[in-house]
């Protein structure tokens, strides 16, 4: 009943695949992290080689046009501990060297990430000199410079940069009792990964202590290696405790913590700490339900806190608008102006997200941003002439950055080029802007430009381009009008019928149909092979409005599928190309999920899935995702056996096959054993992939012949 498979032999090997796997589709050797400097005469970013994972550290003077390598990457293999791979793996970060840098406020010091261990470049001189002691892992340099916070043993520390003394402000740390770093709740789902925040001044600290004794106990085994203790993470389920948060202040020399004080019950999740030069010191909090967020004002000598907003939504309050579109340069909100009589906040209190203007009482003021202009990140505020760079949606696909006055007015595009756009204005200058931009027409790059748009350089970029360039269709599908989008073959043969493939995510924070061709590069893969693909965007899915995206609560399933299958039918009736007999999908994470579900209940339609990395039972999944969807499983028992693929497992019909990493921290492997025990127990055959590694495919050659995998899969099962 079990049919294996292996990955696809030689013969089946493609080109496209392999160089998609080597470049990280055509991502290595473009410059990353860029970031302007404070006097906004150059601008600091990373880059590797064009099929190198190690990343540099590199300066772009904007006078001369000339560019500087500041830290080169070790030739000498990483050596990572657990912790640092589990920031990693919360981080998505799968590239290696200099990981990770960060400037002083008057851009004189460089602070270097490289493994666990820290170095500072001095400039303008460019001179390098490491910070003392190895270990370190969620290192922060202070304001100043002068000196550098990071974790070792789960205790946090301050080192001297003038002296190289190190004093260890807090004790007691160990895997379960961590200090300075942030857990996994908020590392993975609320978009948190400092544990750590420096006062303005740099004399003082607020820090994380994290009480994980309650949290469920995971291990993983290594089985390649079965003589190797397996190791043990702290994986909150739905339904199951959280670790426990607290937030303490503590002077850089060290002494006494003061706890600040807030009804931890009421609101356990730290979203956002703000420190700010001018204003309040700041936190946002949400309910367990994430129905509710409020944001207190801190006293930093007594720890007391005062609520100065309140959030609340029916169904889930998101922290953010960009699903991850515009976050890198995003400013955190609230973002205090410098009067320290107001800030800076957003909210979607209509169908869209809109910018606002709060008193430091928090009553709001006025709206900045206009409603007919979708809010998605706030770059810069310049209280000196009353101005506001952020990133908004122009249209349902594309992404743009504006100016506009802070008491509102007509918002200028700065950014008119259609596509994505991510923005960065770094901290205390408002002259140049860096623009990552990933177009309609397939150009990349980062851009710099004046803070009214106006185009300076663009920074040297050693990355490979593909051969060619995807063939994309957008278009809305069905009668809701879902955003969609067709791949067709390179050599495609009008009057031909071809298989097709429906490529899918369908769920939360992920929206896919977006008008920038580099994200489609595997799916042109695939394509090529001989097949149609398709994306829709269904209910569930942000980007759209308020209650378009909030359909699904307590039922992840039903809806979306129904509008995929809604959207995928009205794309064959128009386009005859797509044999609507020979329909195949796939899909990773809550895509393999949507697969496994779409594959089992709907076989009229789908007639073979390719499932990566699947969520089977939701109960396993982890609390602050699926409790914001579901509700607690204790609750809500009939949302989680709706959603759950094993209430439906014992009807797969149709050709199946799953493949998931065995050391993912994120989906556990036991997701797929469950489900493979419940297709077993029903005697329904199924194929199954074992991946080495965790939920992402760093490694090239594994990476390239899954994808191979796939495409044989759908060629054996959707041929005639």
């Amino acid at each position: 009943m079990i049919l294996l498979a292996g990955l696809a032999p030689a013969h089946a090997e493609k080109p496209c695949f392999q160089a998609l796997a080597a470049t990280r589709d055509y991502s290595l050797g473009a410059p990353r992290a860029a970031v302007p400097a404070p006097d906004g005469k150059s601008v600091y970013y990373l880059r590797s080689g064009p099929r190198d994972t190690r990343l540099g550290l590199y300066q772009f003077d904007l006078a001369t046009r000339a560019e500087h390598a500041l830290a080169a990457p070790s030739a000498a293999p990483e050596k990572l501990s657990t912790e640092e791979k589990a920031r990693r793996e919360r981080a998505r970060m799968t590239l290696t060297g200099i990981t990770a840098f960060a400037l002083s406020q008057d851009g004189k010091r460089i602070l270097v990430s490289q493994a666990d261990r820290l170095s500072i470049i001095d400039m303008p001189a460019g001179a390098t000199r490491p910070v003392p002691g190895t270990g370190w892992i969620a290192p922060l340099l202070s304001p100043d410079g002068s000196f550098v916070t990071a974790v070792r043993d789960n205790d946090v520390h301050v080192v001297d940069l003038a002296t190289g003394r190190d004093t260890q402000l807090t004790t007691g740390g160990t895997d379960i009792i961590t200090h300075g770093l942030a857990e996994f709740a908020a590392s993975e789902e609320l978009e948190r990964l400092d544990g750590t925040w420096w006062s303005p001044d740099g004399t003082s600290l607020v820090y994380e202590a994290a009480d994980s004794t309650n949290v469920e106990k995971h291990f993983i085994a290594d089985p390649e290696r079965p003589s190797v203790q397996p190791t043990e993470f702290r994986y909150p389920r739905a339904g199951t405790a959280n670790a426990v948060v607290r937030l303490g202040i503590i002077a850089r020399t060290g002494g006494k913590t003061t706890w600040i004080d807030w009804d931890r019950t009421a609101y356990p999740y730290v979203a956002r700490v703000i420190w700010p030069k001018h204003g309040q010191l700041s936190l946002v909090l949400f309910n367990r339900e994430q129905t509710e967020e409020v944001v207190l004002a801190v006293d930093p000598d007594t720890g007391k806190t005062t609520r100065l907003l309140t959030e609340t939504d029916h169904a889930w309050l998101n922290l953010n608008p960009d699903y991850g579109l515009s976050s890198a340069g995003a400013k955190k909100m609230p973002f205090w102006l410098p009067d320290g009589k107001s800030f800076l906040w957003a909210a979607e209190r209509g169908a869209q997200w809109q910018l606002e203007l709060h008193h430091a009482d928090g009553s709001l003021d006025h709206a900045v941003t206009p409603a007919n202009l979708p809010f998605l990140a706030l770059n810069d505020a310049n209280a000196a002439d009353g101005t506001v760079i952020f990133t908004a949606r122009p249209d349902r696909l594309t992404t743009a950055a504006y100016h506009t006055k802070l008491g509102g007015g007509a918002p200028k595009n700065l950014t008119p080029a259609p596509g994505l756009h991510n923005i960065s204005a770094g901290e205390d200058q408002h002259t140049i802007l860096t623009d990552w931009f990933a177009l309609a027409d397939g150009t990349t790059g980062t851009a710099v430009l004046t803070a009214d748009g106006k185009p300076l350089a663009t920074l040297p970029s050693f990355a490979e381009h593909p051969p060619r360039a995807p063939n994309l269709q957008f278009i809305t599908a069905g009668p809701q009008t879902f955003d969609a989008v067709i791949i067709r073959p390179h050599d495609f043969k009008p009057g031909k019928h071809y298989p097709v493939v429906l490529s899918v995510y369908g769920g939360p924070t992920v929206k896919l149909v977006l008008r920038a061709q580099r994200l489609f590069l595997e799916d042109q893969c695939l394509a090529d092979q001989g097949f149609v693909v398709a994306t829709l965007d269904g209910r569930g899915t942000p980007g759209r409005d308020h209650d378009f995206e909030r359909a699904t609560k307590f039922d992840l399933i039903d809806l979306p599928l129904q509008d995929q299958i809604e959207g995928l039918k009205a794309l064959g009736k128009r386009f005859p190309e797509m044999d609507m007999s020979r329909v195949g999908i796939t899909g990773w994470s809550f895509g393999g999920y949507f697969t496994a579900m779409a594959t089992i209940r709907r076989p009229d339609i789908f007639h073979a899935g390719v499932a990566g990395a699947p969520v089977v039972d939701y109960a396993d999944y982890d609390t602050a995702y699926t409790e914001r969807y579901l509700g607690l499983p204790q609750q809500h028992p009939e949302a989680y056996k709706v959603s759950n693929v094993l209430t439906y497992a014992a009807n797969l019909s149709r050709p199946l096959l799953i493949m998931h990493g065995l050391t993912d921290d994120n989906v556990y492997f036991e997701n797929t054993v469950k489900l493979t025990q419940a297709l077993i127990a029903a005697g329904k055959p199924y194929n199954l992939l074992l991946l080495p590694g965790t939920h992402q495919l760093p490694d090239p050659k594994l990476r390239a012949r899954v994808g191979e995998t796939r495409a044989a899969f759908f060629r054996e099962h959707l041929s005639k």
